[in-house]
């Protein structure tokens, strides 16, 4: 069953798989990897606002969220996740989503960046405010 996209719902979702065997646990973490977007739209309730804004993302961006949860995951750790927004308020002109971990450089690619995490991987969806 479908998560509703807020703290209740991830901490739910999250408890959920660090409680499956490793062997489900890393089919979910594969799924992230492959498809940031279509992962979050099969596993969450999201919003249209939601949807657009997850397919909005560069590939870059959604690779680093899905690189950050998915090692997260792997090393048995759930993510701080805090969502100060509600799905129907989502509008990506006013919000931002920032995330906790530092961007190296890939020894075997320098083109491609990979994440260097403190644990946990942390994601904060907030309002932008203006003055």
């Amino acid at each position: 069953m479908k998560k509703i996209f807020n703290n209740a719902g991830v901490a739910a979702f999250q408890n959920e798989l660090l409680h499956l065997s490793s062997t489900e646990q890393q089919l979910l973490i594969a799924q992230i990897r492959a498809d940031f977007a279509q992962f979050m739209m099969d596993h969450f309730d999201l919003h249209t606002n939601q949807i657009t804004q997850i397919n909005n993302m560069t590939t870059t961006f959604k690779t680093m969220l899905a690189e950050g949860i998915a090692s997260t995951w792997e090393s048995g750790y759930a993510i701080t996740f805090q969502k100060d927004t509600v799905a129907e308020d989502d509008k990506p002109t006013v919000k931002d989503v920032i995330i906790g971990g530092s961007s190296v450089p890939d020894p075997n690619n320098p083109n491609v960046t990979s994440m260097s995490l403190d644990f946990p991987f942390s994601v904060w969806i907030c309002y932008r405010t203006t003055i």
